[in-house]
């Protein structure tokens, strides 16, 4: 009896323990969410230096997927951050001039520093001296006459922090024209120079290339692509043509098709001639001159072109070209004789121009020292002098009357004051 009583107290005590650890498993533990539980562990890690804990996280709330929810049933879905390298995006001209950029570690800042160089590409306390500016005079001319390599050595001199943004790309690009030549002369000691063309197909193909380059640093498109595309159409296998394309261009092969682009820019020269747009009409022909230099058509429809929009001289000038290349056009002769005339007469009046404008600031000098009385004041320039010829009708052919341009904006009708009245 005794030990039933035991084991039923012994029963009851175990029923007891029982129910009190299953109470305090279901009891919670805080009041955080399970986010900010992961956030604690997570600080405490790093407080206590262990940086290798298995716990981590960005993996335990990885971004959800777009069919993935939270368990109450909303819309809203964890996302982890954005690293902060995502944020910017290296500049393309940048990238073009192979420049490393240095990205500022105060993120707010708007400057960003290239190599040492600011936004406006020169470095901050570095300025052109006077024989900097010399040698910047140099390298324009030697670019002019199409001598690349020399402006390539000339700008050498120069610091690179002291060229502008402009200046640092044409670096570049001449740069690859001389890579590009020591690649060409490579591949022409491994295997051999082609020796088939025609020594002018040669020189054109040359001349093409060289005002391809020129319309490079000019950071054009369309102009030395249609050039150097000409020039593959003279010979189809030429390396430089080529490369320029590939480098410069970002052309690579099959990206173009090659097509006799000197007809496109004939015929298009004559439509934009007879379409009233003689200027667009001389750019063709100037574009055409590239190719053929010594095409007497090319320099007497480019006369026309220039006398239409009202460039006489330098009509005369395509004229005469066209009459040297081909002696036989005697009309050109008389086209030239009447434009010379034009020439001489458009002269006369620029000078008289001049002197009238001279003699005009020579008068307000005077009138400037007589005391002058203002009769009326107007909020423009019409008006003003409409109303000073109603007043020179008024006291005379002779009268002085000045119209003046005041510091407000207005202007000013003014007549001397007579001699005796204050």
């Amino acid at each position: 009896m005794i030990k039933i009583k035991l084991l039923l107290l012994f029963f009851l005590f175990l029923c007891h323990f029982s129910t009190g650890i299953l109470g305090v498993a279901a009891a919670p533990d805080s009041d955080l969410s399970e986010f900010d539980e992961a956030v604690n562990m997570e600080m405490e890690d790093k407080r206590s230096g262990n940086s290798g804990s298995e716990f981590n996280l960005k993996n335990f709330f990885k971004k959800t997927k777009d069919s993935e929810r939270l368990d109450d049933g909303s819309n809203e879905s964890f996302e982890q951050p954005v690293e902060p390298e995502d944020l910017f995006e290296p500049d393309n001209d940048s990238q073009d001039l192979g420049i490393k950029e240095n990205y500022p570690a105060n993120q707010g800042s708007n400057n960003v520093i290239v190599d040492g160089y600011d936004n406006d590409g020169a470095e901050e306390g570095v300025e052109l001296d006077d024989e900097m500016l010399d040698i910047l005079d140099q390298y324009r001319g030697l670019i002019k006459r199409k001598q690349f390599t020399k402006a390539n050595d000339m700008l050498d001199n120069i610091p690179l922090a002291a060229l502008n943004k402009q200046q640092r790309k044409q670096k570049h690009m001449l740069d690859i024209f001389e890579s590009i030549a020591a690649d060409k002369a490579e591949n022409e000691r491994q295997f051999g120079k082609d020796e088939s063309l025609d020594e002018d197909v040669l020189r054109t193909i040359k001349r093409l290339q060289r005002q391809a380059k020129v319309y490079i640093l000019e950071d054009r498109k369309t102009l030395p692509k249609d050039l150097l595309i000409q020039s593959l159409y003279l010979d189809r296998k030429n390396y430089e043509s080529k490369q320029l394309l590939d480098r410069c261009l970002g052309m690579s092969l099959g990206s173009y098709q090659v097509e006799n682009v000197e007809k496109k820019y004939w015929n298009d020269s004559l439509i934009q001639l007879r379409s009233g747009l003689p200027s667009k009409s001389v750019d063709s022909l100037e574009m055409l001159a590239n190719f053929d230099p010594e095409n007497p058509m090319i320099f007497e429809r480019m006369g026309s072109a220039f006398y239409m929009s009202g460039q006489v001289k330098k009509a005369v000038d395509a004229w005469k070209r066209a009459l040297y290349l081909n002696p036989n056009r005697k009309d050109l002769q008389t086209f030239i004789r009447n434009a010379e005339k034009e020439v001489t007469r458009q002269e006369k009046l620029a000078n008289v121009y001049f002197d009238r404008k001279k003699k005009a600031s020579s008068n307000d000098t005077q009138k400037s020292k007589i005391p002058m009385q203002v009769l009326r004041v107007v909020n423009d320039s019409n008006t003003a002098f409409s109303y000073a010829q109603e007043v020179r009708q008024q006291l005379g052919k002779g009268s002085d009357v000045v119209v003046e341009e005041l510091d407000n904006g207005k202007w000013a009708v003014k007549v001397p004051i007579k001699k005796g009245k204050e």
